[in-house]
This record gives C-alpha cells, sequence and structure tokens, in this order.
C-alpha cells in the first residue's frame, strides 16, 4: 500500500500541545522496504506509519439517519448511516464507519409491513470496563494526567475496590460496590467526575495565567471542607449499607492467640489482608500475606507478653518463620528497618500491610527466638542471615532472613539446634545435630554431632544450597565423633577472609 496517494486529500496541523492528555503519535523518520524487514517488525512499522498518517488525515464524515414509524399503536425506529467523507479511516479501515443505507423514507409515508415476528429475550448489562476503556473515559473527563491515572487505577486494586480479572477487565468488588452505593447516598456529587474535572479545568487555566493561584486553592479547600463536614453528619447511612453487606469484625476469623496487652484471645482473620483482630483492645495488627498462619507452641514474645505465631510460605521451599503480632507491627528497636531491611513506612513507628519485623529480623540479645539465637552465618546472596528454620523438621534448613536462599541441613535428623558456641574461624554459630541411630554417618553408631556447617568437613558435605550458588569446598580436617557420642568439627589453619565463606562457589 502506498501511503502517498492518500495525501492529497489533506493535511490537519493538530495543534498537540492544547491536548492536555493526549501524547503526539510517534513519527516514522525514514521510508523502508518491506524485504529488508520480518514479518512481525514490518506490521509494527506499518501501524506506526498508518497511525501517524492518519492522525494528520481529515476527519471522516457520515450522514446517519433515524427513522421511526409505527405499527397497531407501537412506535419503532431503525437507524442507518451512509459514509460522506472516509477521511482517516481510509488510512486505517479498522476504524471504518459500517454503511447501513436506508430507503429513502417521506415524514408521513404509509408503508406496508412485508413481515411480523415476535421474539422474546432479555436485555443484558453491559461488560465491566477493561483498564484501557477506564482510561479512555478518564481522559475524557479530564480526571488525571498520563502520569498519575495509571496510579489511580493502582490505588483501588489495592484497595481492593476492583479486580483485575480475564482480558484485563476491572471487576468492582462487594467493598467497592458498597462504597459507590453509600457515596450515592449521603453525597451523589462523589461519584461523579464533575468535581475533579472541574479542579482539572482550574488548575489548568492557572498554569495559563487565567485564574488566581490563591483564589484557586481557597475555593477548592473550602469546597472540601463543606463535603467531609456533611459526609462526616450522614455517616450513619454508610455504617448501614456496610452492616448490611458485611459481617462485623468481632464476628469474623476465630480465636488463635492471646493478646500481650489484656491476656484475651485475638481472632485471626484468614481473608486477605490477614490480619489478628482483638476484641477487647480494639486493635488490629497486620501479618505476613499469602501463606498460612499457626499458633507457634504457645510461646510468648518476652517484650510484650504476645502469643508467636509461625507463618509458612506454601510449596516445598517456602520459608517458615515465627513472629510476634506486636513486634511485627511496632518493631521496638530503633532504626531495626534500617539495620536488618524490613519496609520502611514512614515515621509513625507502625508498619503496612505485610511490611514488619518477623522474629527473625529481631536483635533481641537473650531471646531464643530472635536472630541472635537462631542466626547461623551470613548469607552468600545477600547482607542477611542465614537463621535456622524451627519447624522444618525432619528436612532441616536454614533460610535467609531478607532473600530467598535456602541451605538444607542433613535430612532425616531427630534435632538441629544452635548452640552459644561460635566458630573460631569463621565466628559461624556451632549447631548440634541428633542423627538418626539407623542413618548416622558417624562411627560406632553415635548420633550427637557438634560442629560448624562450613568449616566441619563431615558437616559441609551433607549441606546442599537452593535458589543460590553452592557452597565453597573447605580443605581441612574431618571431626569424629567421641566421648558420648560427642564430636567437633576442627580446620588445621586460618582462611582467607573467613566471614565470606560462602564467596567463589
Amino acid at each position: 500500500m502506498m501511503y502517498r496517494d492518500y495525501l492529497p486529500m489533506g493535511i490537519i496541523n493538530r495543534d498537540w500541545d492544547l491536548m492536555q492528555v493526549t501524547i503526539p503519535p510517534i513519527t516514522p523518520c525514514s521510508q523502508q522496504l518491506r524485504i529488508c524487514w520480518a514479518i512481525d517488525a514490518w506490521r509494527l512499522y506499518q501501524y506506526v506509519c498508518q497511525h501517524f498518517i492518519g492522525t494528520s488525515s481529515p476527519d471522516c464524515k457520515y450522514l446517519r439517519t433515524k427513522v421511526k414509524f409505527s405499527i397497531g399503536g407501537e412506535c419503532f425506529h431503525c437507524t442507518g448511516q451512509h459514509v460522506i467523507d472516509e477521511g482517516f479511516t481510509s488510512i486505517m479501515p479498522w476504524l471504518a464507519v459500517t454503511e447501513r443505507n436506508l430507503p429513502r423514507f417521506t415524514k408521513g409515508e404509509k408503508i406496508e409491513a412485508s413481515k411480523v415476528e415476535l421474539y422474546e429475550g432479555s436485555t443484558m448489562p453491559p461488560e465491566y470496563l477493561s483498564e484501557s476503556e477506564l482510561i479512555s473515559l478518564m481522559e475524557k473527563n479530564e480526571i488525571g494526567t498520563d502520569a498519575s491515572i495509571p496510579v489511580h487505577i493502582n490505588n483501588i486494586c489495592e484497595r481492593n475496590y476492583v479486580q483485575v480479572q480475564a482480558g484485563r477487565k476491572l471487576v468492582p468488588t462487594s467493598l467497592g460496590i458498597t462504597l459507590i452505593r453509600g457515596y450515592q447516598c449521603i453525597d451523589p456529587d462523589l461519584c461523579l467526575p464533575d468535581i475533579r474535572s472541574f479542579i482539572e479545568q482550574q488548575i489548568t487555566l492557572v498554569a495559563k495565567g487565567q485564574m488566581d493561584h490563591f483564589r484557586v486553592v481557597q475555593h477548592v479547600l473550602q469546597q472540601f471542607k463543606q463535603k467531609f463536614t456533611y459526609f462526616v453528619k450522614q455517616i450513619e447511612n454508610m455504617d448501614a449499607l456496610f452492616e448490611a453487606q458485611f459481617s462485623p469484625l468481632a464476628d469474623s476469623g476465630r480465636a488463635l492467640s492471646k493478646c500481650g496487652k489484656c491476656l484475651r484471645y485475638m481472632k485471626y482473620i484468614s481473608m486477605q489482608p490477614s490480619r489478628m483482630y482483638c476484641c477487647t483492645c480494639e486493635e488490629v495488627y497486620y501479618l505476613p500475606q499469602n501463606g498460612t498462619i499457626k499458633l507457634y507452641k504457645e510461646l510468648s514474645c518476652p517484650l510484650d507478653n504476645f502469643e508467636l505465631l509461625i507463618f509458612s510460605m506454601p510449596g516445598p521451599e517456602g520459608k517458615s518463620f515465627p513472629l510476634c503480632p506486636y513486634c511485627y507491627n511496632s518493631p521496638p528497636f530503633e532504626g531495626v528497618d534500617t539495620l536488618f531491611g524490613a519496609v520502611k513506612t514512614g515515621n509513625s513507628g507502625k508498619l503496612g500491610k505485610g511490611a514488619g519485623m518477623p522474629c527473625s529480623l529481631c536483635p533481641h540479645p537473650t531471646c531464643r527466638h530472635s536472630l541472635i539465637a537462631q542466626g547461623v552465618c551470613a548469607c552468600p546472596e545477600c547482607s542477611g542471615t542465614l537463621v535456622l528454620d524451627p519447624v522444618s523438621a525432619p528436612k532441616w534448613r536454614l533460610n535467609c532472613n531478607m532473600c530467598n536462599c535456602l541451605v538444607f541441613l542433613p535430612q532425616g535428623a531427630h534435632k538441629i539446634s544452635t548452640t552459644q558456641e561460635r566458630c573460631p574461624d569463621c565466628d559461624s554459630k556451632i549447631i548440634e545435630v541428633d542423627f538418626n541411630k539407623k542413618t548416622t554417618p558417624l562411627e560406632d553408631g553415635a548420633t550427637i554431632y557438634v560442629g560448624c556447617i562450613l568449616c566441619d568437613e563431615l558437616l559441609h558435605s551433607l549441606v546442599e544450597m537452593k535458589h543460590g550458588k553452592s557452597f565453597y569446598k573447605r580443605m581441612g580436617s574431618r571431626g569424629r565423633g567421641r566421648g558420648a557420642g560427642r564430636g567437633r568439627g576442627r580446620s588445621s589453619g586460618k582462611r582467607v577472609d573467613p566471614k565470606m565463606s560462602f564467596r567463589d562457589f
């Protein structure tokens, strides 16, 4: 197709600066030959050229005719379309107007019905808006800018007002529908784009110097204040709608763990976002998302007396770690987010949904569940620490508290625990392994073995890393079980850069 044949029909010089939310089309910079391109690349180049020429072409003009007539007292109508000037649709045929020609009629003319049929059916609701359709409507109503429109759509998805389903359709949730109905019941203007559109127009006039900035700001603030005051006075209507649609939080969930403040059981709300709710204190504690939550052996946090929970991610290689609901939401140690990589959420001291301090990040010096007690050695993949997974038996392993690195320890052992001692060579925590007597690798059937997973040749040979590099193979003597079945791996000398023991593997 030679698009230069269409150029004589006229070029429209469009002022893109006046179109606030429209980005000018991509401009083809040179002529290309089809034989020089792959099929898909040529189709893309062809589309860019068609779109560019189409945006500079005249408008498409067509005549729409609507004929109304009555039969037996019932009114009917039909609509026809006739293209007068194809305009840009000659370049972009997928946007062409479908012709539906009607015979010529005159007002008051009587016509004979050739056939009358009765069809039974029902009207169908319109389909849900797609993301692209919503963006087009927001641009049409002057809501947002090219930069802020995607942010608005992302916000309503994160707040669970809508869900993105097949075909990128935005399907309203029960929460979103109830919220809109509540707005309509109290102040219908809150559901319409008029207020936001008016503000955007005023801002544009300020940018052009046609409106005073101070007056616009004062008018908008006054309008918001009046809307807010009226909404607060009518909030009972919103409460009534939510009570009819949703059950109270106190009636949801199941009793799981005790609150450290009132010593009464808190309820676990499993639906997203998962959280703990104390009916007595009327406080909500957010939990890690996309996993299972269980009570951790009825153990309590030594700082606040909240019962500990254990969080497990799905899958055979999913992490598990204990946490205190209160510490997870309000870390008790200043700067813990900076020291151990927890997500920052502001200066309030409370963390948001899905972000917080589990026990694997807690620097408490005496708690047996903290990083100090359960941490073994540095992670080879990041600045985190490999921490013993307390509920991984019989497939014992170490999890990094900051990335997805996993280290599988000797399998089938009855028990693996950390000790108070540290390796003199690499400063890693010494672990104690209680092997199964049927599969023990120790001499004379001994089952208890103590050593460093990095320096001890026996333990090192039984360790496997996943989601990371393999272990650096150390050369040294093998520790042997002795005494009452105990043994300790020792090395023959110092190694270079001992704390980076995972490097070069």
